[in-house]
């Protein structure tokens, strides 16, 4: 066997195994490959270099910066409205309304542009509707890849196999000869995710850094234990009653945080509030203040702790009292807080003691720390006046520019246009429409320079020669042939099932382009075979080549990785399942409806 067949063999080996494990950093992990191929000669440093310079990636360059440019314009405002007045609240509706959505896109469209426009959407109504966005983007991000098999320009890798059947003479597929097959595979990606997300996606919630430093802030001061979850039953004396006419706050020393009815939909605590059956209350207090709160008002417990004290609206902020202050001397009834800058105070640290009696009363001192919880819009004042010192950071303010709405749109349309209308590489589309948008004014080059996710960038840029060095080398050929070879007389639907499984590995450590590409020929020869004809056998392989899902290689689950907060193991714990379903139910319709 040749040397360095096997040098490439091995570092392949090596480079799957850290990704699993994941002992290093994916990208890093991705870079060490392709300098590990020039060093030992498998790959010249021009192969190694064109990674960066790639389709792909300067495809995915463009398309964070249209989703920057899109959000910004606040159109993934209007997506995220709209499809919340069609699937409702719950995250079951939200799912399987944006996948369906997503995957009759990529139908029509490069996967990669439809998952652009869906990212900002979904992380929208993640902080919005306060559900993980761990939760949506990975089944959103696989809908995508399985939608590009509902017609033979959805995904490349059938794009391509047309092309391979021209420059042999053979009749090319018709546009809709896929969409039984991908009609079936969207559907069963749908319901996988709908009855099993929730044991296999990651539960926690990405979140930013400044979020971060709240929930610390919580903890440290004790606040996550004092925050509990009421409901309000029929028979409640609060039911009828203002906040001001329960004396929660004067009577109780309780605070009010958040107030939702039965569809979770929040009241404006800061308005005339009044309490109504079933309502759900989010307090906070000492815990005898909140029993005896309770307890006088009959309140049925739901929940303890900071669970739902917090999301891309309302939070916490801690501020130290300065010596110039105003404030110093005055009373906390005095500032009067809730009244003139819609916050309260939901905790007092004067002279190294937390002031948990008659709060409304104490006087003010220099130094004096105080922890307020409102919306971030309300607290953001706290920042700029000179009475307050903040402690924990904001969350960064989002310039919102609604004006270039229509430009915005324009621009990622015209993309998209270029590239299915004109022919144009998805690279030259994709990164003429992100300049567009700069030029527009939609969003400032340095905050286009800041939408590109460069752990992405790098992670695929040392990817790609990976797959180049298995051509070179004659890797990818040989497993091929090794495979041709063992499944001569075997049962046809074996021999179809074996060819999905090794197009998918293929597509995880190689472009589907790629893939294709190799195993066409290959197939091709296969003709006759167990009575399989040659379309049958190629329409394996461009399928199966888009199913990418086990570990985040493909472009789409790489964009997705780092905004959903997902691990490699995640991946392989959602995808592995999925591949499975792919490749059995593609052999299947196949097998009983195209042989």
């Amino acid at each position: 066997m040749d040397p360095q067949l096997l040098i490439v063999l091995g570092i392949l080996s090596v480079t799957v195994i850290l990704i699993i494990t994941e002992w290093l950093r994916i990208d890093i992990v991705a870079i060490l490959a392709m300098l590990a191929l020039v060093w030992t000669g498998s790959l010249s440093p021009e192969d190694a270099r064109s990674g960066f310079s790639s389709n792909a990636v300067l495809a995915i360059i463009g398309v964070m910066v249209m989703g920057r440019g899109l959000f910004a314009s606040g159109i993934t405002d209007k997506i995220a409205d709209f499809i919340l007045r069609v699937a409702g609240s719950g995250r079951r509706r939200i799912l399987s309304t944006v996948s369906v959505t997503v995957g009759v896109m990529s139908g029509f469209m490069q996967n990669i542009g439809a998952a652009a426009l869906f990212l900002p959407v979904l992380t929208g109504i993640s902080k919005r509707e306060n559900i993980p966005v761990s939760g949506l983007l990975m089944p959103m991000g696989f809908a995508a890849l399985i939608g590009g098999t509902l017609t033979m320009i959805g995904t490349s890798s059938l794009i391509v196999l047309n092309d391979l059947l021209a420059t042999r003479g053979i009749e090319a597929f018709s546009f809709f000869s896929v969409t039984p097959i991908g009609i079936v595979l969207l559907i069963v990606g749908i319901a996988y995710f709908l009855l099993f997300s929730s044991s296999l996606l990651p539960t926690g919630k990405t979140t930013d850094p400044e979020t971060t430093a709240g929930a610390k802030m919580l903890n440290v001061w004790g606040l996550s234990d004092s925050i509990y979850t009421f409901r309000i039953p029929e028979k409640s004396p609060l039911v009828g009653k203002s906040v001001e006419e329960s004396e929660m706050g004067a009577q109780y020393n309780v605070n009010l945080l958040r107030a939702y009815d039965e569809d979770a939909a929040e009241y404006k605590i800061w308005d005339e509030l009044q309490f109504e059956t079933d309502q759900q209350l989010l307090v906070q207090g000492q815990k005898e203040d909140i029993e005896r709160f309770s307890g006088d008002n009959n309140l049925q417990l739901l929940e303890k702790g900071e669970k739902s004290a917090q999301d891309a609206a309302v939070g916490y902020l801690e501020v130290v009292i300065p010596a110039r202050s105003s404030l110093v001397g005055k009373t906390i009834r005095d500032v009067a807080l809730r009244d003139v800058y819609n916050a309260q105070v939901v905790l007092v640290f004067s002279e190294s003691q937390v002031i948990d009696k008659k709060v409304a009363d104490h006087a003010i001192r220099a130094g004096d720390t105080l922890v307020l919880q409102g919306a971030w819009e309300n607290l953001r004042f706290f920042e700029e006046s000179e009475d307050f010192i903040t402690v924990t950071p904001l969350p960064k303010r989002e310039e919102k520019r609604p004006e270039k709405a229509i430009f915005a749109v324009s621009s990622f349309a015209a993309a998209l246009g270029a590239v299915l209308l004109l022919d144009l590489p998805i690279s030259i589309g994709f990164l003429t429409g992100a300049v567009a948008m700069v030029l527009g004014g939609v969003l400032s080059i340095e905050d286009a320079y800041r939408a590109i996710e460069w752990k992405v960038i790098f992670l695929i840029s040392g990817l790609i020669p990976i797959g180049l060095a298995m051509e070179s080398s004659g890797a990818a050929s040989f497993i091929a042939e090794a495979l041709v070879q063992s499944i001569e007389g075997i049962h046809p639907f074996v021999i179809l099932l074996s060819l999905g499984v090794l197009t998918t590995l293929f597509s995880l450590v190689m472009s589907n382009v790629a893939a294709t590409v190799l195993l066409v020929p290959l197939v091709l020869e296969l003709t006759g075979i167990g009575g399989l004809p040659a379309k049958v056998l190629v329409l394996q392989v461009g399928i199966c080549a888009a199913n990418s899902f086990i570990i985040p290689t493909h472009h789409v689950n790489a964009l997705l990785m780092t905004p959903g907060g997902y691990r490699v193991s995640d991946y392989l714990r959602a995808g592995s399942l999925l591949s499975i379903l792919f490749v059995v139910v593609t052999t299947a319709m196949l097998y009983f409806f195209y042989v």
